[in-house]
């Protein structure tokens, strides 16, 4: 084999580009919840019917349901609410996931609370957390994802919409858009509620230029995920699969690390 000419092909055969018109199907998506000890019970994410939508139905640790898919520059869009007037914790997403310690997180809290010497300020923040492990390792503490207000621990706050009105309501179907560096390095959030938008914030951050996407929330039950769509994206392998390309070894799809709950 000519390896010269078969590293030369790896942009166009191992990063594939995407977009999709339809809602996405949730189904190859995959469940983890953090494990803390004495933490509240894992997350159930509940598959609707044709595969569109997800309910996470239980008060739970920190927990994610997550695309398997390492990729960059795309918009994704959709919609969630919270179907329930039980509790006022965070429901948000979370992308350029590396590992369960390291990514960006968008959250929504609907009231102020505080925790074990933290506090959770009424509002939406967009997250970055840099921990040491990940993996499924319990290496971020709950305060680090409570925390809202300053940085605090592996976490930075990267931007904040908070007030008294700030939270999310009851049984409000709000509309969601994320680009993520679809301009080298800028993050993009758009929430809405009808045709008012709540917030509309660009970050510029390159910590995490491609990773998983997921949906997220934290002691929240309840919280429904629904017609999400993807335009763009780049696929990118990741570097245990790139170090095998570099040796000239046949087959270029790279490992996907799927988690359970």
């Amino acid at each position: 084999m000519n390896i010269k000419k078969f590293l030369l092909a790896i942009p166009l055969l191992a990063i594939g580009f995407s977009a999709n018109a339809a809602p996405i199907d949730l189904s190859s998506w995959s469940e983890l919840t953090l494990d803390y000890t004495g933490g509240q019970p894992p997350g159930n994410w509940v598959l609707e019917p044709g595969n569109t939508a997800v309910v996470q139905v239980v008060n739970a640790d920190p927990s994610f349901y997550l695309n398997n898919v390492n990729q960059t520059s795309y918009s994704m869009n959709g919609s969630w609410e919270v179907l329930t007037g039980s509790d006022n914790d965070y429901m948000g997403f979370v992308f350029g996931y590396q590992n369960s310690s390291n990514f960006y997180l968008f959250d929504w809290k609907q009231g102020n609370q505080s925790y074990a010497g933290t506090t959770a300020n009424e509002g939406m923040t967009i997250k970055k957390m840099t921990g040491a492990t990940g993996d499924g390792l319990v290496d971020l503490s709950l305060g680090e994802f409570w925390e809202n207000g300053s940085d605090y621990g592996d976490m930075s706050i990267l931007a904040q919409n908070q007030s008294s009105t700030a939270g999310w309501a009851d049984n409000i179907l709000y509309d969601f858009q994320l680009d993520f560096n679809v301009s080298p390095g800028d993050i993009r959030v758009v929430v809405k509620d009808g045709a008012t938008t709540l917030w509309d914030v660009t970050v510029n951050d390159s910590t995490f230029t491609s990773g998983q996407f997921g949906f997220y929330n934290y002691s929240q039950q309840q919280v429904r995920y629904a017609g999400f769509e993807q335009t763009g994206g780049i696929t990118v392998p990741e570097p245990t699969s790139l170090a095998l390309i570099g040796l000239g070894l046949a087959g270029l799809g790279y490992a996907r690390r799927r988690k359970a709950a």
